[in-house]
């Protein structure tokens, strides 16, 4: 606000001390200042009556009415400007010449008046634009806001529907890592329920969670198989946003089906380097039994938390070649 005041105290001042040195230079050099000032105080009352009173009521409602009033306003401020000045400065015996002068002078007085007038008309639609975009910037957000909370409330059904799929899987063949599963389902929904909860997580929880979700699918591998999960990460502490990488990782599992395939293999990498994040998978394709496609909700939820979170700031690169699914993900974190 000190700011703002300060501001348009410049301008009138600059344009007074304009005004002033090209005012007459007579024996009525009182008069002159007097009348400058006057017509400083005329031009402040035709710039704030148009920002604050006929802009906003006319402008957007209907231009030709402002524009109307506009010249309305302008001319009938310019005709008590120069009533002013013939009230001064005029007398019987002023030469023709001087009348000229006087024209002169009020056909000055009449561009500075609409000079400041257009300024005041041009400020006021910076200033209604500047509001415009304020609003829209904030309806964007709130959007974008609630479509992530959508996104995130997704997490927990689709999470909850994959584990029970594996634990039932484990107790129809009646496996002896059923129990172990149940406890470990349990630690990944209490991180999935507390921790998912806040916008962004340490990077070291969503590892334990990643290597405990990793754990729960090796229960349904009998047998060894070539699953790794490797992680390079300078600071621990660093924030992202929650299960990004876990629906990479439960395809990884479903199309590379490696509890039967023991050729088959899911290597994951995680890298955190100079504020950038670095995801990436590859995975086999079982290829002796079809398998069906399924709805693809978790990527598509990756992708558009991605595109709200990480604006311009992430590149998601997924491929398939022969008999290989890849997923590269880079974050920046900055």
């Amino acid at each position: 606000m000190t700011k703002k005041f300060f501001l348009q105290a410049g301008f009138w001042l600059t344009i007074f001390v304009i005004n002033l040195a090209f005012s007459p230079r007579n024996d009525h050099s009182s008069n002159g200042l007097v009348f400058e000032i006057i017509c400083l105080l005329v031009y402040a009352a035709a710039f704030y009556l148009n920002v604050l009173y006929l802009f906003p009521k006319y402008y957007e409602r209907s231009n030709l009415k402002y524009i109307l009033f506009s010249a309305a306003l302008i001319f009938l401020i310019f005709f008590v400007i120069h009533a002013i000045n013939r009230f001064m400065f005029w007398h019987p015996g002023r030469r023709h010449h001087d009348n000229w002068f006087q024209i002169f002078i009020s056909f000055r007085q009449l561009l500075w008046l609409a000079f400041i007038y257009l300024i005041g008309t041009v400020y006021s639609i910076q200033h209604m634009l500047n509001q415009q975009i304020s609003r829209n910037k904030k309806m964007m957000e709130e959007k974008l806001e609630t479509e992530l909370q959508l996104l995130k409330a997704q997490i927990n059904p689709h999470f909850l529907f994959n584990a029970l799929n594996n634990i039932y899987s484990l107790t129809y063949m009646k496996s002896e890592k059923a129990p172990d599963s149940v406890l470990k389902l349990s630690e990944m929904l209490r991180y999935v329920l507390e921790d998912c909860s806040s916008e962004k997580v340490p990077v070291r929880n969503e590892i334990a969670y990643m290597n405990n979700l990793i754990d729960f699918y090796k229960m349904k591998s009998p047998g060894k198989r070539k699953i790794q999960f490797t992680e390079n990460i300078g600071n621990m502490d660093v924030r992202i946003a929650p299960m990004l990488f876990i629906p990479f990782i439960e395809n990884s599992f479903k199309y590379s089906r490696i509890e039967e395939d023991k050729s088959g293999y899911i290597l994951i990498h995680l890298q955190e380097t100079a504020g950038k994040l670095y995801f990436t998978i590859k995975n086999s394709i079982f290829l002796e039994r079809t398998i069906l496609n399924g709805s693809r909700k978790g990527i598509a939820n990756v992708q558009q938390r991605l595109e709200i979170i990480y604006p311009q700031k992430h590149k998601l690169t997924i491929g398939e070649e022969g008999n290989e699914y890849s997923v590269e993900l880079e974050i920046d974190l900055t």
